[in-house]
């Protein structure tokens, strides 16, 4: 991932006087026999950016062995990485967190400017240890850094990982269609969606939402959700699933300090390329830095400084009494930006400045809505309160009843499918929304164009969860009835 774009950039000659190829230095190395350094041509000299690159925060491991093949370890980089693995861990989101950290080196110029922060991206080139630029503005010593010198790139998009929509069935035997004579047979045929859909709501239900099949549609669908549009603003609605049961209490095995994470968590990296759970507590608030900041010239990542396409995990179940500081303030303002307007604020010395981003936020909630948070989604879980079944929403990660590895296959393939599809609202569907918009606003004064702009957005998601490129009567109204009972539920 992309962390920092502000590093100096540097000179470097092109070509030597007979015309060889030149390289990450102005003069030659020793044994060569070109020219001195009197005899360099300045015109042969140019420039290069340097970025500062980090593993991709929220990575679930699927997501990095799919990118890197079996048998390679995801988080590793290169043996002479390992030693410097630890420097500037402060440019990583989770610095606690075992990551890789390098300088890196661009030298075609065309393109430079797409490069944004956050932005996930394959760099390819030739691994070495240099000085890192960022020393250039500080009184520390020297050290040295891995640094790539990049000979080619490859962008990635939200998903990371590509999968087509509408969805394709993994061939489980040798099955081809019936194509002409002038087409190449395909291996790939069409599926039930819906029947995978059905059993993967069930699946997320049953192992981390206590058997609420409503919560668990819910949940599937913020999975989905992506920023559609900036203008108008389209973007990804925020839930929160309130009436969530604290974590029941530490084991005497386990430190005091620990908080007990969802089973939810580990459902959600079992499904999607990106995701990240944050345990809120009043300490992490007033301590952790949520937001990118640069110090010393140095950008200092913040916890949100996340990948777009990530889903967000947000647990409420560590927070106590206890008063919120002023930097506890900041972070629940920055991660409200986050839900409401899909934007980070980077803070300078003398200035701050919003980037937008894209992160899908799921709300986990005591009380009947979040202490902190305004949330566009509200759906209330709905399982026995009884000590087995709060057990069973904190179970660990090795204790989740995997399905197959095809049908694990099947589900990622819907979910990161979807996130890539759109959908296309025919004008018949289009004029009986409105038309049924008219009657209702008739008799409901309350009912404003916010209510029609989530009904629209959540019957998008619903087809998009379907693999249906096209927003059919049906499938709207069965949009429209699952959200009228969210908020009967409510009520």
């Amino acid at each position: 991932m992309v962390q920092d774009t502000s590093l100096s950039t540097e000179m470097y000659l092109s070509k030597f006087a007979d015309g060889s190829c030149g390289g990450w230095g102005i003069y030659e190395t020793e044994g060569g026999s070109s020219s001195r350094a009197h005899e360099v041509n300045y015109a042969d000299l140019e420039e290069c950016s340097v970025l500062w690159a980090t593993s991709v925060p929220a990575e679930s491991m699927w997501c990095a062995v799919e990118l890197n093949g079996t048998g390679h370890e995801p988080r590793s980089l290169a043996p002479e990485a390992s030693t410097t693995r630890s420097q500037r861990a402060h440019k990583y989101p989770y610095a606690q967190s075992q990551h890789v950290g390098i300088q890196v080196k661009l030298y075609d110029r065309e393109g430079i400017d797409g490069f944004k922060s956050t932005d996930v991206v394959t760099f390819v080139g030739i691994l070495s240890a240099e000085p890192c630029s960022l020393d250039h503005h500080t009184t520390a010593s020297v050290v040295d850094v891995p640094t790539l010198h990049v000979l080619f790139t490859q962008r990635h998009s939200p998903t990371v990982v590509p999968r087509p929509f509408p969805r394709l069935k993994r061939p489980s035997a040798e099955i081809y269609t019936i194509v002409s004579d002038d087409e190449r047979p395909s291996a790939l045929v069409a599926d039930d969606n819906a029947q995978v859909r059905e059993e993967l709501v069930f699946w997320i239900a049953e192992e981390a939402l206590g058997g609420d099949r409503v919560a668990a549609e819910w949940v599937l669908l913020s999975c989905i959700a992506r920023v559609q549009s900036r203008h108008p603003p389209l973007l990804p609605p925020s839930l929160v699933i309130s009436r969530f049961p604290p974590p029941p209490p530490v084991p005497s095995t386990i430190s005091s300090t620990a908080v007990l994470t969802p089973t939810l968590s580990a459902i959600l990296q079992l499904l999607l390329p990106l995701t990240h759970t944050l345990p809120l507590s009043l300490d992490t608030l007033n301590k952790s830095q949520f937001v990118p900041e640069s110090k010393d010239e140095d950008l200092h990542a913040g916890i949100l400084q996340l990948p777009k396409g990530t889903v967000l995990l947000v647990t409420e179940g560590g927070v106590r009494e206890g008063q919120l500081l002023e930097r506890g303030i900041f972070n629940v303002r920055a991660l409200q930006d986050v839900m409401d307007a899909q934007t980070l604020p980077y803070l300078f010395p003398y200035s701050q400045f919003s980037f937008p981003t894209d992160i899908s936020c799921i709300v986990l909630s005591e009380g009947r809505k979040s202490t902190f948070f305004r949330t566009d989604l509200n759906v209330p879980l709905r399982a026995p309160i009884t000590p087995e079944v709060i057990a069973a929403l904190y179970k660990p990660a090795e204790q989740v009843r995997l399905p197959s590895a095809e049908k694990l296959a099947a589900f990622r393939d819907l979910i990161v499918g979807a996130r890539n599809g759109k959908v296309h609202v025919s004008e018949a569907t289009s004029e009986h929304i409105q038309s049924e918009f008219v009657r209702e606003r008739q008799s409901d004064r309350n009912l404003t164009a916010d209510d029609l702009i989530r009904r629209m957005t959540i019957s998008k998601l619903y087809a998009l969860s379907l693999h249906e490129p096209t927003l059919n009567i049906e499938t709207w109204q069965r949009a429209k009835s699952f959200d009228d009972a969210r908020i009967a539920a409510i009520a």
